[in-house]
């Protein structure tokens, strides 16, 4: 398996750890520090995951692009929690939440394509040597 393919699965797994969290700090008050660490280490892990995609697949392949996305889409979810610490719960919470459900979307779009990316390099012609 491709690293690339790891990593994204990797990120939607960190990713639900992600909202479980915030979800635990806006409903059960418990400390808002572990969302934030956390999401932190997420992003930084799909930013490899990004490098990762480029490496492997070029700057042109569907993988990068979407990860490209996620990324951005990353960085708008953390200006909106950062009102959401700063101006408190109300609307703000709500469309955090709501990217956040958008960002999972991107980041299944990104494992997706990661996994039929790293399928595809498996498969080779029936008449070709096997790569040692």
């Amino acid at each position: 398996m491709k690293p690339s393919r790891v990593l994204a699965n990797l990120v939607g797994m960190m990713l639900f750890v992600q909202v479980i969290l915030g979800g635990s700090a806006t409903v059960l008050q418990s400390p808002v520090i572990y969302h934030l660490v956390w999401g932190i280490l997420t992003f930084v892990v799909l930013i490899v995951a990004t490098v990762y995609a480029v490496r492997e697949y070029g700057s042109r392949s569907t993988l990068f692009r979407v990860g490209i996305a996620s990324i951005a889409d990353y960085v708008v979810q953390v200006v909106l929690g950062v009102f959401a610490l700063v101006l408190g719960p109300g609307v703000i919470v709500v469309v955090h939440l709501t990217n956040a459900f958008l960002l999972a979307v991107i980041v299944t779009y990104l494992i997706s394509f990661a996994d039929s990316a790293d399928k595809a390099s498996m498969i080779r012609p029936s008449g070709s040597p096997a790569l040692r």
